[in-house]
């Protein structure tokens, strides 16, 4: 039956309604609400076979002024189990596999028989199972003939003076020539939520049963147009620094990456962890203890105790990772190339360009809210008037700015708290930041301009208010909210803001003290993370804070328009402080 899978076949598939209702709902498949109708097309740009079950495609996906690539390899089977490896085929895994595989009956008429053939199709992204990535880096017929696919892997042998390192990349070499050697064990990482596929590959070398496995990060740069990671993590490597994964070798397709190995840098979770868990325990333990009385939530410097009591590991983080962002900037910074060199622009022309693209953003929002329901709570009056006001602070921001020259240069463009893993060993904090791929909201073109630093520190300091606010709705949740009268926490959060009463309940004051304490938690740790940070313009963190703000807001109103109230309130605290 297998030999019925050609370039034809999977294109008739590929361009069925039902496999556009699958690609819409992978989380790394782009622009779902210009898509969502399945009007577009689906071209397979690339195809080729690398063994029976696998094959590579490229698709290109095309609209009426619209046009993306993606990187697409599959792994097609009868029976799950037939593409497992002996550690893959659990319950969960199956399950999971299961749950992500597209299925479809196809009657195909065939020349030599006046009989259909009907074929049962279940195809997943090769990607989830070991078996793909024991062909594409370790089967040497494979690797020999990727010039006939106009496929390169290339290994980074010459960046590497330390032994670790140089031991991990010949065990990379001695796998592809002796994989019966080596067992091989897949789990994939960041729990689904990430636009790449990204995994755990765990080597065992079966001679030495006793040895601790090699592991590495293989990562699937889904959208096929050349992923800025591969070398940005070169450049960390030339300049020494320690605090990112090291970059093992690419595999390139037509000249693209489309594959990373990388260092599985020892970690025991994201930044965000430290502050999420510390923050909703001191929320939890405060109001437990204290019961009905509110009095100490009227003093700035009780307020401060409690934090300082409840959030000792998030306070020391914040002391440091100011400095480790400041040296990331650094080494981003490589003497010689002209990409990653550190240019000065003439500000009057770089903000004003940069004011009319966040305008031109604020009309799009203005446009899409216009779209929703006449019941939608967003379409308030009061709502509406946010997005005039932050347009005006946004031109007050450019009349404002005195510094006639802005340096910019490469940076993270996306960082946030769960770009970002930690270490722990007794008290003392390793962190690696990690996905270096640009901003997910700008295009190839865009991903490969230089900006001021202050883009980094103003999509991370955003962290610290996300988390503020869903600590609060989950706070609302649990303590305010009449469950019997199926209130809604994200109403309440809104009122606080938009409708203050002269008469304030009991709940309500209860829900100020509440918002009081974090509102005084998110200066204190915003302190210690700018403190060791020189030379920063908080204009421009104000800048590119109010960017990352916006797109929140896009995003929120696109897909998930009952969290659209976190980054309304976000504008509101900007406009009440401006």
């Amino acid at each position: 039956m297998k030999d019925y899978f050609d370039k034809n076949l999977f294109q008739q598939v590929f361009n069925s309604n039902e496999f556009k209702g699958w690609l819409l709902s992978k989380r790394w498949f782009g622009d779902k609400f210009l898509l969502s109708d399945l009007s577009f097309e689906v071209l397979i740009k690339y195809f080729s076979v690398i063994s029976d079950q696998i094959f590579l495609t490229i698709i290109e996906i095309t609209s009426q002024d619209y046009t993306k690539s993606y990187f697409l390899p599959i792994t097609i089977y009868d029976k799950i189990q037939d593409i497992l490896e002996p550690k893959e085929n659990t319950r969960v895994n199956v399950v999971k596999l299961t749950e992500n595989t597209f299925s479809k009956i196809i009657a195909l008429s065939v020349h030599d028989n006046q009989k259909e053939k009907i074929l049962y199709l279940n195809l997943i992204e090769a990607e989830y199972c070991a078996l793909f990535w024991k062909k594409i880096l370790f089967d040497k017929k494979i690797s020999e003939s990727f010039p006939l696919m106009s496929m390169d892997l290339a290994l980074y042998t010459d960046q590497f003076n330390d032994e670790i390192n140089m031991t991990k990349v010949r065990t990379l070499i001695e796998a592809s020539l002796y994989p019966e050697r080596y067992e091989y064990d897949l789990k994939q990482l960041g729990g689904g939520n990430t636009t790449n596929l990204v995994f755990l590959l765990n080597i065992a070398n079966n001679k030495y049963p006793d040895q601790k496995p090699t592991s590495f990060v293989l990562k699937s740069y889904k959208e096929y147009s050349g992923s800025l990671e591969p070398k940005k993590l070169f450049v960390l490597v030339k300049n020494n620094f320690p605090n990112a994964p090291k970059i093992y070798g690419t595999i390139k397709l037509q000249g693209r990456e489309t594959i990373g190995v990388l260092e599985n840098v020892p970690n025991v979770g994201n930044l965000g962890d430290i502050y999420w868990n510390e923050l909703n325990t001191m929320i939890n333990s405060i109001f437990i203890k204290i019961g009905d009385d509110l009095s100490s939530f009227d003093d700035k410097k009780s307020m401060s105790t409690y934090i300082k009591e409840f959030c000792k590991h998030s306070i020391k983080v914040s002391e440091k990772i100011g400095f480790q962002i400041k040296q990331l900037h650094e080494g981003l910074v490589l003497q010689g190339d002209p990409l990653y060199s550190i240019e000065t622009v003439q500000s009057k022309d770089y903000l004003k360009n940069y004011t009319e693209k966040l305008k031109s953003m604020v009309n799009q929002i203005q446009i899409n809210m216009s779209k929703g329901s006449e019941q939608a709570f967003y379409k308030s009056p009061k709502i509406g008037s946010i997005l005039i006001d932050i347009t005006d602070i946004i031109e007050k921001f450019l009349s404002e700015f005195e510094r006639e020259r802005i340096k910019i240069q490469p940076v993270h463009q996306d960082l946030h708290f769960q770009q970002i893993l930690y270490n722990q060993i007794n008290d003392e904090y390793t962190f690696y930041f990690i996905d270096f791929e640009g901003d997910p909201q700008l295009s190839e073109e865009q991903k490969k301009q230089k900006f001021p630093v202050e883009k980094d520190l103003g999509s991370f300091l955003r962290s610290l208010s996300y988390i503020k606010f869903n600590t609060l709705l989950k706070f609302i949740e649990k303590e305010i909210v009449d469950k019997e009268r199926f209130e809604v926490p994200a109403e309440f959060l809104y009122n606080i803001y938009f409708k203050k009463s002269s008469k304030l309940t009991r709940r309500h004051k209860k829900l100020e003290a509440a918002l009081n304490l974090l509102n005084l938690w998110e200066n204190k740790l915003m302190g210690k993370i700018l403190e060791k940070s020189l030379n920063l313009d908080f204009t421009l963190i104000n800048f590119f804070t109010i960017e990352r703000v916006l797109h929140e807001l896009d995003y929120e109103l696109l897909f998930r328009p009952e969290n659209i109230i976190i980054p309304i309130i976000g504008l509101k605290e900007i406009i009440d402080k401006y």
